[in-house]
């Protein structure tokens, strides 16, 4: 193959001549040499063999070369570690044979697959090559998310030859979405094995409680806890609340039937701010077969004041009703507001105002700056009729240089940085989903104050501009969501959970760091109040010079104080701030204690967290192998039962879909740039000159 077909015919034409003309020059030389007839010819041709080549040369030529790669299936063995598989009957099988039986699949399958093994749990932890499933499967996770384990494979290994995905589990998810819903990601087929056991046996539990997990000070509260028996035709019960170190009896229960429920409704009240633990139990009944379940703990955040927000804007918009009735669910607030033309209150007696569209005339933007300076804090919801220049003028910390009159839909980028609150797991993950908002077309500029929770997506462009961020260094609280159309993201979380908790929860940790009022302590500690027994418990501190500049220079301890334990521990230094993950800890009520020294003058903070219980996998232990079959028949696919997982080679290897990709690439490469031919050119000219130095002849 050649680069240049115009020239092939001049070099061939010059080739030609060249030689012809060798020729004649060569045989006239008689006189000249001593070489015979043979040795002439010889050295004629290893000559014009080495000028042949390098004139070849000039017309470029190209070899074309053929790579071919065989990418393997990739095939997913996704394994439940959950303990609700130890609390069975077939728990001794399980933590023997059948994981014997699972790392002799794992072998024979990565012949001809490449294998990836997952377990799956509270989250999803991908095992080593070398790790087998023996040494690391011990069925003791507190909880199973199997819609987080399957977005995980689709996160991961989508891009891949995905061919199939094995999931061996009970079917009882504990935390997460409805993993059923996930199946049409799939192009893959899902292959189920059953696990667990699914004969119902006799039994008492509390199934639900539903309750606010805010309360305020002398005001009642509902709770309504739902008791369940299974198989317990003719047995009584009772239910019991302890409450501040007082057992009171709720309700008392005959069972009529052998699939039994009953609901008590009850209201309590609370006489002190902080964390307040209720527990609530039932007694036990003859041949019960699981008791972890007849307890459950709950933990309310008592508060001792309601924050008054204002909602305000130029015109009606959908975001102003989401928003309104995002907070309206929290106890926590009460809430006023006002469009255009309806004056409210003193706007400076609020917590909190929400601006939205605002500023758009000199009008508002005088109100506006008058609220800054009464230290008021804002939440500005920059819209389409926000006047940009007006809104600069306010220097918030954030400047939108506009680029054109039209709008960007951005999409939501996670800060994991973001330290002002803790972000949910679930909102992390439902981001993705979620809906464009409706941005400027513009540049932003942010000074060091402003602390970004969400960054713009720009279709699949991620970028640095804020979507939803915070300055807390001003001398009020400032928020900035800078877009329109947050009412689609509760719609649309409503679409994928049935629920719009997730983005409530966004709007509600959002309001209550912007309402609280300015903490001017140069130190601070942040934590959850109630951190889950499986969960990771995280504290951040951040630490202020005189000038309120953020630095982590200083050491900072915390003191652990619990009935059992007091234990001290050092924050590591995450950038300018402070971070310390103190893992799970036991159930119970902490109080703990903050200290750091900073010239020569020492700062404290105290306060108090809880740890509640998580019986999640003990609650219900009837399996549910008909998810199972569902999941397997969507993506067609088969269940196989524990005993028989070994049969999943067969059919993964009969299955004519899940085949390697064969790749075919195509290079072209230079003759000027393969070894051999220079060498050949080497070669024939070397060997020239050699001969004549043999036969004599220079």
């Amino acid at each position: 193959m050649f680069t240049e077909y115009s020239l092939w015919f001049l070099p061939l034409i010059l080739l030609a001549a060249f030689g012809f003309a060798y020729f004649v020059y060569f045989f006239k030389q008689k006189n000249k040499t001593a070489f015979t007839d043979k040795q002439k010819y010889l050295l004629f041709a290893l000559r014009f063999l080495g000028v042949f080549l390098i004139l070849f040369l000039l017309i470029s030529p190209v070899k074309r070369i053929k790579n071919k790669t065989i990418e393997k299936p990739v095939v997913v063995l996704l394994q439940d570690n959950s303990s609700s598989l130890s609390a069975v009957k077939q728990s001794d099988y399980y933590k023997t044979k059948y994981i014997e039986n699972l790392d002799k699949l794992s072998n024979n399958l990565s012949k001809d697959y490449n294998i990836v093994r997952l377990l799956l749990g509270s989250s999803t932890v991908q095992l080593k090559d070398e790790v087998k499933f023996k040494d690391t499967l011990k069925f003791n996770d507190f909880a199973t998310d199997i819609s987080q384990a399957m977005e995980f494979i689709n996160e991961n290994f989508s891009s891949e030859n995905l061919s199939a995905v094995m999931l061996a589990s009970d079917g009882i998810a504990t935390q997460g979405r409805n993993f059923l819903n996930l199946a049409d990601n799939f192009s893959c087929p899902v292959y189920t094995v059953a696990m667990g056991d699914t004969t119902v046996r006799k039994d008492v539990l509390i199934s639900d409680i539903q309750y606010n997990k805010i309360a305020f000070i002398d005001t009642d509260y509902p709770i309504e806890v739902t008791v369940r028996a299974d198989k317990a035709l003719g047995e009584t019960s009772s239910l019991f609340m302890v409450k501040d170190g007082k057992t009171t009896q709720i309700k008392s229960f005959s069972v009529d039937n052998n699939d039994y429920s009953v609901t008590a409704e009850l209201k309590a009240t609370s006489k002190k701010a902080g964390i307040e633990k209720i527990s609530f139990y039932v007694s036990e009944i003859n041949g019960e077969s699981n008791k972890a379940n007849n307890r459950k703990d709950i933990f309310i955040e008592v508060l001792d004041a309601k924050k008054k927000v204002l909602i305000t804007s130029n015109a009606p918009h959908p975001d102003i009703s989401a928003i309104k009735t995002a907070l309206g669910s929290n106890q926590n607030y009460t809430i006023d507001v006002n469009i255009a033309g309806n004056n409210p209150k003193n706007p400076a007696d609020y917590d909190l105002v929400i601006l939205h569209s605002l500023p758009d005339n000199s009008a508002s933007y005088n109100t506006i700056k008058n609220l800054l300076d009464k230290g008021v804090n804002l939440l500005f919801i920059v819209g389409q009729s926000t006047n940009i220049q007006l809104f600069n003028a306010l220097k918030t910390g954030i400047q939108i240089n506009t680029l054109s009159s039209s709008t960007n839909n951005v999409l939501a980028s996670y800060n994991p940085s973001f330290s002002l609150f803790t972000a949910t797991e679930d909102l992390t993950n439902i981001l993705k989903d979620l809906p464009p908002m409706m941005s400027n077309t513009a540049k932003y500029s942010v000074n060091s104050n402003i602390q970004t929770l969400l960054y713009q997506k720009i279709g699949a462009v991620s970028t640095t501009y804020p979507l939803i961020a915070f300055n807390n260094d001003a001398n009020s609280k400032i928020g900035f969501i800078l877009g329109e159309n947050i009412w689609r993201w509760r719609l649309q979380n409503y679409l994928i959970n049935q629920t719009t908790e997730q983005i409530d929860g966004l709007i509600s940790k959002t309001s209550q760091l912007l309402s609280t009022k300015t903490d001017k302590n140069r130190f601070r500690v942040e934590h959850k109040d109630v951190y889950q027994q499986n969960e990771n418990v995280i504290f951040t501190a951040q630490f202020y010079n005189e000038s309120f500049e953020l630095i982590n220079t200083p050491e900072i301890t915390l003191n652990i104080q619990s009935q059992n334990n007091n234990s001290t521990y050092t924050f590591g230094k995450n950038n300018n701030a402070y971070y310390l993950n103190l893992s799970s800890l036991p159930e119970g009520e902490y109080s703990f204690t903050a200290k750091t020294t900073y010239n020569n003058k020492e700062y404290k903070q105290s306060g108090r967290f809880a740890v509640s219980s998580v019986n999640m996998e003990l609650t219900n232990l009837v399996a549910k192998h008909s998810d199972l079959y569902t999941l397997s028949a969507k993506t067609d696919a088969a269940m196989v039962q524990a005993e028989n997982i070994t049969d999943l080679q067969e059919m993964i290897k009969n299955n004519g879909n899940i085949r390697p990709i064969i790749h075919v690439s195509t290079e072209n490469r230079k003759f000027i740039s393969l070894w051999w031919y220079w060498l050949l050119i080497i070669l024939s000219l070397g060997g020239e000159w050699f001969l004549r130095k043999y036969y004599g002849k220079i």
